[in-house]
Formats: C-alpha cells, sequence, structure tokens
C-alpha cells in the first residue's frame, strides 16, 4: 500500500482500514521531548521487528472492539511542532542500528499542518530502543516488550534469509486432436539480504488420475510421491544460489492430458506448494481455473478439505514382550 495523498488518507478513512500489525495510525506527537522521542523510537522500532510497515502521524482513531481501531478524522500536526528532518533525526539517533531504507512522507492539509506517512521496512536484525535500551515488536494492533528468543530469531534472519514464491502459472503448449500439453512454473524470490544456497519446492495436485501424465525436464532434479489417491506430491531441488532480491523459475513439468478429459481434469484443480528454506517455509497454493491464489497452509489445508487428515496415519508401535 502506497500512501502518499491526502485522497490516499481520506481512502483509509472512508474504507475504515483496521489497524494491523504493519498499520498504526497517531493522533498527534507527544508534548514532552523525552517522552516524542522514547514514542516515536518504539513504534518504529516495533514495526521494523515485526513485518514493517505504515504509521500515519495526525490521524484521529476511534476503538471498534478492545484490539481494534479505526481511523475517524484528519488531525494536522502543527508545523511548529515537527518538521520531516526533525522526525528523520530523531528516528535515526534513537534506534540502534539504524534503519535502512526509511522513508519518510510529508502531506500538506491545511494552514495549520499536514500529515506525516512513515514507511518502515521489515528488518533482517533486531533494533533497539536507545531511550530505555529495550526491544520491541508489533503484534496486531500493540507494541509489547519482545523476548529474548524473538531477539534472537530476529537477529538470524540475515543468516536465513527469507524466500518467497512470487507466483507462478499453468500454461497450455500444445493441442492436438488427441492431447493437451500444459507447463507449470513456480517463482521463488529472495525477501533477504544475503545469499540463500539451499532451498526446496514442494509441489502438491489434488487430482492424481491415470489419464494424466506428468513429463519433468532433464535439467531439474525432481521425485514425486503419491500420498493417497487424490494428492501427489512433487519435490523440486534447488539448482543454484538465489541471491538477494533475485527471482528465480524452478518447479518446471509438463501435466499431458488427453483431450477429451481436459475439462474435467483442470476443473476443481488446486496447485498447493510449500517453499522450504533455512528458517521458515511459504505456503502458497493457485487455482487455475479461477487464476487466484490462497496464501497460509490454514487456508490451503481448509480450501483442500484437508485440516482434519494426516497423509499418513500414525500406526501404533507395541513394546515387545520379553521372555
Amino acid at each position: 500500500m502506497s500512501i502518499k495523498t491526502i485522497e490516499d488518507i481520506r481512502l483509509l478513512i472512508s474504507n475504515a482500514v483496521e489497524e494491523s500489525t504493519e498499520m498504526e495510525y497517531k493522533r498527534s506527537f507527544a508534548d514532552d521531548k523525552q517522552k516524542r522521542r522514547e514514542d516515536i523510537a518504539k513504534d518504529i522500532s516495533a514495526m521494523a521487528n515485526a513485518n514493517g510497515g505504515i504509521i500515519i502521524y495526525g490521524l484521529n482513531q476511534k476503538e471498534t472492539t478492545k484490539e481494534h481501531a479505526i481511523p475517524e478524522e484528519i488531525k494536522p500536526i502543527p508545523s511548529d511542532s515537527m518538521s520531516k528532518d526533525q522526525l528523520a533525526q530523531i528516528i535515526s539517533s534513537n534506534i540502534s542500528p539504524r534503519i535502512k531504507d526509511i522513508e519518510i512522507t510529508y502531506i500538506p492539509y491545511n494552514q495549520e499542518g499536514g500529515i506525516f506517512v512513515v514507511e518502515v521496512p521489515k528488518s533482517q536484525t533486531a533494533h533497539q530502543n536507545l531511550t530505555n535500551h529495550l526491544y520491541h515488536i508489533r503484534r496486531n494492533a500493540t507494541i509489547e516488550i519482545m523476548e529474548d528468543f524473538e531477539i534472537r530469531d530476529i537477529m538470524n534472519r540475515q543468516a536465513n534469509p527469507p524466500l518467497s514464491i512470487d507466483g507462478c502459472g499453468l500454461y497450455k503448449m500444445k493441442s492436438t486432436e488427441t492431447k493437451d500439453e500444459y507447463e507449470f512454473m513456480a517463482k521463488i524470490t529472495n525477501d533477504g539480504y544475503s545469499v540463500c544456497q539451499t532451498y526446496k519446492l514442494n509441489i502438491y495436485l489434488n487430482k492424481v488420475v491415470a489419464y494424466c501424465h506428468i513429463k519433468f525436464p532433464v535439467h531439474e532434479g525432481f521425485s514425486y510421491t503419491a500420498l493417497d489417491e487424490k494428492r501427489l506430491k512433487i519435490s523440486c531441488n534447488c539448482m543454484e544460489p538465489i541471491f538477494p532480491n533475485e527471482t528465480l523459475e524452478m518447479g518446471h513439468f509438463n501435466l499431458i492430458i488427453p483431450h477429451d478429459k481436459e475439462k474435467e481434469y483442470l476443473t476443481g484443480l488446486i496447485i498447493d506448494m510449500i517453499l522450504f528454506y533455512p528458517g521458515g517455509t511459504n505456503d502458497v497454493a493457485y487455482i487455475p481455473n479461477e487464476k487466484r491464489y490462497v496464501i497460509g497452509r490454514n487456508k490451503i489445508d481448509t480450501l483442500l478439505g484437508r485440516d482434519k487428515i494426516i497423509d499418513y496415519p500414525m500406526l501404533e508401535v507395541r513394546q515387545s514382550k520379553r521372555d
């Protein structure tokens, strides 16, 4: 989301966009200078330590429930109380280490003042509030002091860069009177700041039938397993390192379907993907007929009706009796 104009602010109000982990509204800055530094450092560092996001100063909010709030009206920050340079200096001098690529936008509103929009990137290390030497993190619409294990986990972001599935496609390549051939391909992006050497993409098809033939290219390492009569797992291991902000294609394979079965096979087809990398996973499902994505393991399992299914039911292991 990009917020650059007063019209963008009004859209937030008219659409009642709630506060969240990645969105925060602030009516004003504290009058006391020390309290002002403490609050700004806490708000900005907590956002960076979480998922990044946007903080808007000069926008009053109202609570809809105990944990939720929406923007209500514009309350411009007086021009003589804060400037863009002053805000940037407070942020840089009261947070350690400094947050890279932070962006501050000033939106004039009237003669009295305007609105400050601070776009905070997700950080690859933990940032400390130097006014009290604490580490904070944003959870939903609240800010909390971080636990030791959380600080360590965030500091490991640098060593284990996060990868994501940046889209995929199922494209018809050939069509004859007897068969249709589709090619699948996924895009993988390195969202971190270091090179990732090891990653793996699992692709699950929810429709496994005898008349669908799968052809794999020779240049990618594949393995596949039939988990049950309705679920096929195809695994593709990485073939090359992926650099920061780089996007690679992987998971190429072809589906060959008899022409008279094409519509039947594609109807209801869901391509479920799990990208594994050191430190985490990314789960995305693609529905070709709807050209729609579903993100998150819980939502995907519910979509597939697998929220209460185990691929391999646990077998009871009985301890052998001694003679």
